[in-house]
């Protein structure tokens, strides 16, 4: 019974040796080890079930010499064998030899995709349905998702795949490919596509299509989609165009883009200032443009001595625009009554001809004749006095000698006014201007306000005095 068993036991362990041998072909350690601890475990059990039984004590008889019994030392030969085998197997895998076993295993079991596109920037992805046993179909698999021209797709699941490329500004294009397990198929994808020669005017235009920077102009653009296509040029502070043309397919095509612009011819008084658009200097007056943008846009136009001044320009297309900047026409307009009104203080109502308690004869702010009566010579100097005004009124007279226009006197609230202007020397040689200077005519001008002077009594006329003005137009 015992010798039974034991061969039984040792049919299944050269049962295990099979596995174990498909095993180390499959060079799946897993499975190595569990077939081999089941092995060495029925082989132990065989080895102790062949061992006779301790017999019973009895009277010695005399046995003929025992026959060998080899099957003991082969059973454990192979045993030890497979063992060795097996601890050398499994000691010679390195880690990269395991990832690449696995590697060749999936290799085996899936599949490869290559697609190649005559787009740089095409993006690809590839879906499939639900397979046998599953509720729903797997997620799409995607290439390089930043866009390129070839695509390589591993560990594809056998079965069929629709595959759709995309390149922006293109229609998508989506075909049909079958996976085979172990294999690599190959995809061409072609957009159709015409080429395009650009021209613009003003040349050097930066081109855009679907927001992409494709050079400026004149320019070649090798691809664009069949049909109407839109694309965007764009010019140093000029607004963008969107221009729009026809490509055919498989031709080069040919187009110019105009930007809307006209002619500007801006000058200045005085001349020699600089033009600036968008903070930008542009030039310096007088200045023509033979191609500024249409289009309803503001200039800055400065000069020393002067405050800014802002131009505005409306350009049509094909248009010409004429426009004199007269810096001066920045300085505030003086109006001598405001300026009574902001400086006048009262005299004591006892005595008119005293001077108010509320002034200083401090010396730096004394005026020219020596008479304070009603004016704050402080404030007047430190708001008012040396700083440039524009000022129009009725002539009285004009001096040839001193240079000296003379405006008609004119009543205030507070007190009766005139203004004298000391022309600058420029302005005295120039026969057109000073032929303006008739008595009863109106006449604007600018300078620096360089005095305001009280009357002596019994006068009651307050004066005003320009120094080094100009004429405005």
């Amino acid at each position: 019974m015992r010798k039974a068993l034991s061969i039984l036991l040792f049919l299944l362990f050269l049962s295990g040796l099979f596995n174990l041998i498909r095993s180390l072909k499959s060079e799946e350690s897993g499975v190595i080890v569990a077939d081999a601890t089941v092995g060495l475990l029925v082989l132990a059990g065989a080895i102790h079930f062949w061992k006779p039984m301790t017999p019973k004590k009895s009277p010695p008889v005399p046995e003929a010499p025992p026959k060998k019994k080899i099957f003991v030392p082969i059973a454990i030969g192979v045993g030890l064998i497979v063992l060795v085998l097996i601890v050398a197997k499994l000691a010679s895998k390195s880690p990269e030899e395991q990832r690449a076993e696995r590697a060749a295993l999936v290799a085996k079991t899936t599949g490869q995709l290559a697609v190649k596109s005559n787009r740089a920037n095409t993006t690809i992805e590839a879906s499939r349905p639900a397979a046998a046993g599953e509720t729903a179909p797997p997620p799409p698999v995607k290439g390089n998702e930043e866009g390129a021209a070839e695509h390589n797709l591993a560990a594809l699941s056998p079965g069929t795949y629709t595959v759709t490329a995309r390149s922006t500004g293109w229609p998508d294009i989506s075909q049909q490919v079958e996976i085979v397990a172990g294999q690599k198929k190959e995809l061409a994808v072609q957009f159709k596509s015409g080429s395009l020669k650009l021209d613009s005017v003003p040349v050097g235009a930066t081109v855009k299509f679907a927001g992409a920077t494709l050079g400026k102009t004149p320019l070649t653009i090798p691809q664009l989609p069949p049909g109407e296509v839109e694309l965007v040029l764009e010019y140093p502070l000029w607004p963008n165009l969107a221009f729009k043309t026809t490509v055919a397919e498989n031709v080069e095509n040919v187009a110019s883009a105009r930007l809307p612009h006209g002619r500007l011819v801006l000058e200045s008084v005085p001349a020699g200032a600089t033009v600036l658009f968008s903070k930008r200097a542009i030039g310096q007056t007088p200045l023509t443009i033979e191609r500024y943008q249409a289009g309803t846009t503001k200039l800055s136009v400065e000069a020393k001595d002067f405050p800014p001044m802002e131009v505005t320009i409306a350009m049509e297309d094909r248009g010409e625009v004429k426009q004199t900047a007269v810096l001066a026409m920045a300085f505030p307009e003086l109006d001598p009554i405001t300026l009574l009104r902001a400086v006048w203080v009262e005299s004591p109502p006892e005595d008119k001809e005293k001077l108010s308690p509320a002034f200083t004869n401090t010396t730096g702010y004394r005026s020219r004749n020596g008479i304070v009566r009603n004016l704050d010579r402080k404030k007047l100097a430190e708001t008012w006095l040396d700083k440039r005004y524009r000022f129009i009124a009725m002539v009285k007279s004009y001096d040839r000698e001193s240079g000296v226009v003379e405006f008609v006197e004119e009543k205030g609230e507070l007190s009766r006014y005139r203004v004298l202007a000391k022309l600058s020397p420029e302005t005295r040689n120039n026969r057109e201007v000073t032929a303006r200077l008739v008595k009863d005519t109106t006449f604007s001008l600018y300078g620096f306000l360089s005095a305001v002077e009280e009357p002596a009594w019994p006068a009651k006329v307050i004066t005003f005095e320009f120094s080094s003005s100009e004429p405005l137009p």
